[in-house]
């Protein structure tokens, strides 16, 4: 249970307190409206209308911060007079007042209205912070003021839509950033994301891609994208089994080598992906607008804004929607034909089907394997899909077909010679009629030029794709 005092987020409450500090508060009017003007006036002379929404009271900040972290009312102690965490964000307010920052408009009031004056624009005026000031103070600019959501939304789909791209890296680190942003809930609450974290995330999404799926990463530039090439190097480009099953050594390495040529310090040109990232197209210029995180290569970390990552987090699902569409879109040009591109990018881990219901039904019109046509034994059947699953991704009837054990561990997640292709071809028309479940996966794919050719089409596309072929039995 919450209560303790090092659940207390000390490192990250003064980046809260200038969030909420930097957002329109209540008003003076609305203020004594609630509790009477006796406690809340301010002593003339005020500067501002007295409708202007900066105004604040120390329980209403502490409230607003506890929330934004998502803190227990354990830990804040809202029911007391004072707590750590309150003494914390006074602490943090009394620097803000002894530097110009913040101002208070009724000392000694029971109510304590103060209001932001300026922002602090230079590191000396800053106060201090729990991170190293001299390599990672340019990482904190609230200067800049607080974006609204609707800001931020249209900022996040121009840099989908409308940035410039030659590779997929842009989709890649939005899906990381709003990873990290979902897995961070609760008590858990990480602004940094270092860029060892984002290189184990590209790691993750592009072998799938790359050694999983086949899907081609070729953006007709002058050479293959740093990530690819990695995990080539790495992994070769026939890895079988699962990315969690890989090797712990292998996949340190790959994650180490992308996080030097991928997330490199940009001066050393070995990579842009994170400084990129934010800039914006304006006319026909492009233009970096730090709206969502900074970034210190120095440090090797993105720092990000607390309201960008509560819009993150709010908005997960439609945003990761977003990504995952326009990542497709793009890689729509060079996979062509590619069945469920979407699915693939998105479903990294996804698990096969259950397929022993058309084990039995199968198993009521042939009892030999389809490849050697030996006899087939109860506890040595297998179902196999004839088009390898990590490229049909699908558990449609016309592809499965009962194999032995030997067969199925040979062939694995290769194709068979053509002479099976057309031993398919004649299987699915000869029971068309009598299993329903067939007749109906092969109506789907007939694309009105008739079923067969599409089968052909699949099994050509998913050898151009780089599927090896493998002579059986």
């Amino acid at each position: 249970m919450a209560g303790t005092q090092n659940q207390i987020p000390y490192d990250q409450i003064p980046d809260a307190v200038m969030y909420i500090l930097n957002r329109n508060g209540r008003t003076v009017e609305e203020l004594e409206e609630e509790h009477g003007s006796r406690y809340l006036a301010a002593p003339p002379p005020q500067k501002g209308p007295r409708n202007m929404a900066v105004w604040h009271r120390k329980k209403q900040l502490d409230e607003s911060v506890a929330r934004i972290l998502k803190l227990h009312p354990d830990v804040w102690g809202p029911t007391r007079h004072s707590s750590d965490f309150s003494n914390a964000t006074s602490q943090y307010l009394s620097k803000l007042r002894k530097n110009g920052t913040r101002a208070d408009l009724n000392p000694g009031k029971r109510y304590g209205i103060f209001r932001l004056v300026r922002p602090a624009t230079h590191p000396q005026d800053m106060p201090e912070m729990s991170y190293d000031s001299r390599s990672s103070a340019h990482l904190v600019q609230p200067d800049r003021g607080t974006a609204s959501e609707a800001q931020m939304r249209q900022a996040f789909l121009s840099i989908l839509t409308k940035g410039v791209k030659d590779n997929t890296y842009k989709f890649a680190l939005a899906r990381a950033i709003l990873d990290h942003c979902r897995e961070s809930n609760g008590m858990k609450y990480s602004l940094e994301i270092p860029y060892e974290q984002l290189s184990e995330k590209f790691l993750q999404y592009y072998w799938h891609q790359e050694c999983r799926f086949k899907i081609k990463q070729d953006f007709h530039t002058k050479s293959t994208p740093k990530v690819v090439q990695v995990i080539r190097d790495v992994f070769g480009k026939n890895t079988p089994g699962s990315f969690a099953g890989l090797n712990t050594a292998d996949k340190a390495r790959a994650k180490q080598r992308i996080l030097r040529t991928v997330f490199g310090h940009a001066r050393s040109k070995t990579s842009m992906v994170v400084p990129r990232f934010q800039k914006i197209k304006v006319g026909q210029r492009s233009q970096e607008n730090r709206i969502f995180y900074d970034y210190s290569d120095d440090t090797k970390m993105i720092r990000l804004r607390p309201e960008a990552f509560e819009f993150f987090r709010e908005n997960h699902g439609i945003l990761m929607g977003t990504v995952l569409a326009e990542w497709t879109r793009f890689l729509e040009r060079t996979n062509i034909g590619l069945p469920r591109l979407l699915a693939k990018i998105h479903m990294d881990e996804s698990a096969r089907g259950q397929l022993t219901g058309y084990r039995r039904l199968f198993l009521k019109h042939t009892s030999h394997c389809f490849y050697c046509k030996g006899r087939l034994e109860n506890d040595y059947i297998h179902v196999d899909h004839f088009i390898p699953w990590s490229y049909i991704f699908d558990d449609s009837a016309w592809n499965l077909v009962l194999a032995c054990q030997k067969c199925n561990c040979k062939k694995s997640n290769s194709l068979p010679q053509d002479e099976f292709l057309q031993s398919l071809i004649r299987r699915n028309t000869k029971y068309y009629d009598t299993i329903a479940p067939l007749r109906r996966s092969l109506n789907m794919l007939d694309a009105r030029h008739g079923w067969e050719p599409e089968i052909k089409n699949h099994y050509d596309t998913c050898r151009d794709y780089g599927f090896n072929t493998i002579s059986l039995p």
